[in-house]
């Protein structure tokens, strides 16, 4: 029998009982939707999980605070060289910190510090994977360079305006090749935002502002690099030498602030670790220790097993689903058997191969497939658009935080889910069409 007459003879016989065949295709229909969209689900949250891992930054840098330093006190040298020995520890940086900065630019300024100072080499900022979108890295020894990241731009407001915290504020213009940017270290009064120029021994002279070149921007494509100021060693003491200064003037610098000047320490260490997989060792070494370590890789692992477990529900679901329906196809075609019973027979007696009575099962089996597959992947393609049109409230309950998709549909997905439709029908349809080829013929022909 040539393979045209099996495929017309299949459809026929399909027809033949169309309500029946409806429902068995309906539930390919519901088994392939389920399962692609599950997927399409799983895939959407690998895509969540792997823009949030962007978003933090480097995951194999450890933050160490004072806190936990065994003595309730900061850091020093010795500190930073017994944390630099736990294994699989590639270097510690020791954070330097400036208790006040201001930046101003023309008739725009900043009056609090509304981003993160942070004082590296340039060897340092290329281990810390800062990556430089404009301009160029930093040189040893520059006293009046800086590297900023983009959402510091708006930072800065326009001289006795305050900021409005309604919307989001635009960034400053500025030019980095022809601009540079005037920093000084006082407090300001919130009131009149003039600067503080009296303590209790009268008025004193308004120290000199240091100009400051930005050589370089930072990609910004997490929200620590964006927020960052990152400067040279010999930048910062100089900083740190004008600020002491301001605060004798101002009388408010003490015994105990010219102890730590002299002796060098930090209220908080970045670690930086050879490998992701070793971070969460290098926490447990540090805390072991008596140090206060925390790593964004920790949350992250967490996370990523819980999207695994959503993930491994969601298969299941879809795959209960194809099982429901494949329980269907395989009872369709042996109640087709049944009733097909002397069909089968008088095929056989009037010289109809063994084989072909095989196919024609199978072939109908794999129809009954075919189309649930395509309507399955038609309508999952369907409800992907409706879920990604308004699925705010899906992606939170699944977890994808700021998600702009809940459904990812890649045209991979829709073909492998007709393609597994096919193959279920194929399956489920096998042991009937071997029944069907297995009736005696004399048998088949007495069944009324």
């Amino acid at each position: 029998m040539k393979k045209i007459d099996l495929v017309a003879m299949s459809i026929r016989n399909l027809l033949r009982r169309k309500f029946r065949t409806f429902l068995t295709v309906l539930g390919v229909v519901i088994g392939c939707t389920s399962i692609i969209l599950m997927l399409s689900l799983g895939l959407a949250m690998d895509k969540n999980m792997e823009e949030q891992m962007n978003n933090m930054g480097n995951v194999t840098l450890v933050s160490v605070h004072c806190m936990g330093n065994g003595n309730g006190e900061l850091f020093d040298e010795n500190d930073i060289k017994e944390m630099a020995k736990v294994e699989n520890v590639e270097c510690v940086i020791p954070r330097l910190d400036i208790e006040q900065i201001n930046l101003s630019c023309g008739k725009y300024r900043t009056f609090q510090s509304w981003f993160n100072i942070t004082v590296l080499s340039p060897e340092q900022v290329e281990i810390l994977g800062y990556s430089i979108a404009e301009g160029r890295n930093l040189d040893e020894g520059e006293e009046d360079a800086i590297l900023i990241g983009p959402e510091i731009l708006r930072c800065f407001t326009k001289n006795g305006k305050e900021p409005d915290w309604s919307k989001e504020m635009e960034p400053m213009p500025f030019d980095m090749e022809t601009e540079m940017l005037t920093c000084d270290v006082l407090e300001y009064d919130r009131q009149t935002g003039k600067p503080v120029l009296e303590s209790e021994n009268g008025k004193f002279r308004k120290p000199k502002d240091l100009k400051i070149k930005v050589v370089g921007m930072l990609d910004g494509s997490n929200y620590q690099e964006a927020n960052t100021i990152i400067m040279t060693r010999g930048l910062y003491e100089k900083l740190k030498k004008e600020r002491a200064a301001y605060r004798k003037a101002l009388g408010w610098y003490n015994e105990e602030d010219e102890k730590n000047d002299k002796k060098e320490t930090y209220y908080e260490a970045t670690v930086k670790v050879n490998d992701r997989e070793n971070v969460t060792g290098v926490v447990e070494a540090l805390n072991n220790l008596g140090y206060e370590a925390y790593s964004d890789a920790e949350w992250l692992s967490e996370m990523e097993q819980q999207s695994k477990s959503r993930q491994l529900a969601l298969g299941a679901l879809g795959i209960v689903s194809f099982i429901v329906a494949a329980i269907g196809i395989a009872n369709t075609m042996m109640m087709s058997i049944y009733e097909r019973t002397k069909e089968i027979g008088i095929m056989k007696v009037i010289g109809a191969k063994i084989k072909d009575i095989q196919y024609m099962f199978l072939m109908e089996s794999l129809l009954i497939g075919f189309i649930g597959g395509v309507a399955g992947a038609l309508i999952s393609f369907i409800l992907s658009l409706i879920m990604n049109a308004s699925g705010e409230k899906i992606a939170v309950i699944m977890g994808m935080y700021g998600s702009s998709n809940v459904s990812l549909m890649p045209p991979q997905l829709l073909g492998a889910g007709i393609l597994f439709s096919m193959i279920i029908g194929l399956i489920s349809g096998y042991f009937p069409a071997r029944k069907a080829m297995k009736l005696s013929a004399l048998s088949a022909i007495r069944t009324e």
